[in-house]
């Protein structure tokens, strides 16, 4: 009988355990997690904060009791694995070692970043990633008044908080380090547009405002820059990143970057430990470098595949891109590639027209970044299009495809811009 263990219980972890229980209907399944709940999305908390949502739906696989009887799994919640000795495939998890298994899966994810700055931790200052925080927060809006709000980090969970205490009549400020909104995935005129939204529904705006510490001030809190600007606020939310919780690997031998590097089959660089999900650098395929990219979708798809394999199956994870979609102020905003590798010498697309407002980049060897404000009907044919123009594979439509587009409001002018990307000279 074969012996599983998963360390970390997200999508990832899920997946796999779907996938080993699919292929070894006998073997033993050790799932360790520090927290005793089912699998949550990371995008559904501020949902649920703000009443969208009911708590049952932040776990889409259904509740812990009724997953561990389906995936006949062993789990061990409250139970953080401390260390892992790669050689013997051993873990310590509660105090005691366990072990050896045949197989070991790390999707311990990523954890929410909170600087290490005076005043971090004071009563009022949280961040949003787990169930945990969403019922926190959703706790001091119902509690004392909440009047201003500050929102450090101007991300896609950072526009969601904007949102819910707009919703909820909070005044609020959002502040970032960068020049504009979302620089990790917007050009400047992208963000200008979005940024105009925001400040149409009364959200002030701080950009070039690095965080330097946080005080208490009269009973409120107060966000002060390092150029000396400062915030007051009744509670301050951070959203400025997340970073991979993989201490416990620090003496394991594995090799690790921001995150564990793995190759297209899930495996890492010990004989038989795999890792998936936000902890894990895999193959990007516009950098062709291996790299985090921190998506549910993906997290999925490298649980599923590791967890194939590990029950002796031969899967494959092709490849990541860089991709953003989310919804917010009754607007979509799609993101597809690297904005930072875009640059003077390309050649841009820009259209305001219509229901959208698309633009992008592209070069010789394909379309670098594309983004689109409008609706996201069309995500799914533009992503495909983004691949095939940067794997050079032919024409990136077909004429059923571009129909579609066209009936959709996707300017012609746009899929021609694309068209003569790659090699797609049609």
């Amino acid at each position: 009988m074969s012996s599983y263990a998963i360390i970390g219980f997200g999508c990832a972890g899920y997946q796999a355990a779907r996938a080993i229980r699919e292929r070894d209907g006998s073997g033993v399944i050790d799932v360790f997690s520090d927290v005793g709940l089912a699998p949550s999305n990371p995008m559904l908390t501020t949902y649920y904060t703000k009443g969208a949502l009911h708590y049952e739906g932040m776990f889409p696989f259904g509740t812990l009791p009724q997953i561990t009887e389906q995936l006949s799994i062993r789990f061990h919640g409250g139970q953080p694995v401390a260390g892992l000795d790669a050689k013997r495939r051993t873990l310590v998890a509660g105090g005691r070692e366990t072990g050896p298994y045949d197989k070991i899966l790390i999707s311990t994810g990523a954890s929410a970043f909170v600087p290490p700055i005076p005043g971090h931790d004071l009563p009022g200052v949280m961040p949003m990633r787990t169930a945990a925080d969403a019922e926190r927060l959703k706790r001091a809006l119902a509690g004392r008044p909440v009047r201003t709000a500050l929102v450090v980090g101007a991300s896609m969970t950072g526009i969601k908080l904007v949102e819910l205490l707009c919703a909820a009549g909070v005044k609020t400020t959002m502040a970032d380090g960068a020049g504009w909104m979302f620089p990790l995935a917007a050009f400047q005129s992208t963000a200008q547009r979005i940024q105009a939204r925001l400040e149409q529904k009364g959200v002030s705006l701080a950009f070039n405002a690095l965080l330097s510490q946080i005080q208490e001030q009269d009973g409120r809190l107060c966000g002060v820059m390092k150029d000396g600007r400062s915030f007051p606020a009744d509670i301050v939310l951070v959203c400025i990143g997340t970073r991979t919780n993989l201490a416990f690997l620090k003496d394991s031998g594995i090799e690790i970057n921001r995150g564990v590097l793995v190759d297209h089959t899930m495996r890492t660089s010990a004989p038989g430990i795999y890792a998936a999900g936000d902890c894990c650098e895999s193959f990007e395929l516009q950098s062709g470098t291996q790299r985090v990219v921190g998506l549910w979708m993906n997290a999925g798809l490298q649980g599923r595949a590791a967890g194939e394999n590990m029950a002796g199956g031969q899967a494959k994870f092709d490849f990541n891109i860089v991709q953003n979609i989310s919804h917010f102020m009754d607007v979509d905003f799609i993101s597809m590639g690297d904005v930072h590798l875009c640059g003077e010498q390309d050649d841009y697309y820009e259209n305001s027209g219509g229901p959208y407002y698309i633009k992008a980049a592209r070069d010789g060897s394909g379309v670098k970044c594309i983004n689109l404000l409008g609706r996201a009907d069309s995500s799914g044919a533009l992503k495909n299009g983004f691949i095939k123009s940067l794997l050079c594979s032919g024409p990136i439509w077909d004429r059923a495809a571009i129909c579609r587009l066209l009936a959709g409001g996707i300017p012609e002018s746009f899929i021609a811009f694309m068209r003569r990307a790659g090699n797609d000279r049609a």
